[in-house]
């Protein structure tokens, strides 16, 4: 997944709450360059996870050396306009994390998803679910699994929302009373696609 620096690859609409006003923003894949801010943002919301990430194997540093803009893993980001003019302006106001080649060529794993505290609820999460998906389908990817806590009902909801199933719960694994829940979705494969495309105009 190693990409060119600062290559925007998408550009939305969103509501920030700290402002109340609608702002555009811009998502594109994190580069070495970016590891600084990358380590910041997770350290933000480390503790909003289950168990921490900063108490898992490796903690913080581990995990940004093995997911950023490398063959098989890195980051989207989604930042606000250079226009806009206050304390997110240097900031990503979401992040996700994905791992190619999980169980197979034609899968991928989601191994980070966050919104800045300051934009929750505006949709810059599922902004960029989509375009992970879309990313995803264009490379030849047509599994994407994650996993999440039984004690995030909104991480819940947010999946399954996007059309991701559950296929295994590991009971306290996080801790008494405390499951893993596994995710799976399907994708349709843009390349599947454009064969088939080929295919049909050949007969």
């Amino acid at each position: 997944m190693h990409t060119e620096p600062r290559c925007m690859i998408g550009r939305y609409s969103v509501t920030l709450t700290l402002s109340e006003m609608a702002e555009d923003f811009s998502i594109r894949y994190a580069s070495k360059v970016d590891k600084l801010q990358v380590t910041n943002f997770i350290e933000l919301v480390d503790k909003e996870f289950y168990p921490p990430l900063s108490k898992r194997e490796g903690g913080i540093p581990e995990r940004v050396d093995k997911c950023l803009d490398t063959d098989n893993a890195n980051f989207l980001v989604a930042e606000p306009d250079s226009s806009y003019e206050n304390s997110l302006h240097e900031t990503f106001i979401g992040m996700i994390g994905c791992t190619k080649n999980w169980k197979g060529n034609d899968s991928a794993y989601i191994n980070f998803l966050a919104t800045h505290p300051n934009c929750r609820n505006s949709g810059i999460s599922r902004a960029l679910c989509l375009q992970l998906e879309k990313e995803l389908s264009k490379s030849g990817v047509n599994r994407i699994y994650l996993c999440t806590w039984s004690g995030n009902p909104a991480a819940i909801r947010f999946y399954e929302s996007l059309g991701y199933y559950r296929y295994a719960v590991v009971l306290n694994d996080r801790g008494n009373g405390v499951n893993t829940i596994y995710y799976k979705k399907i994708l349709i494969c843009s390349q599947n696609m454009q064969n088939n495309n080929i295919s049909s105009e050949s007969r």
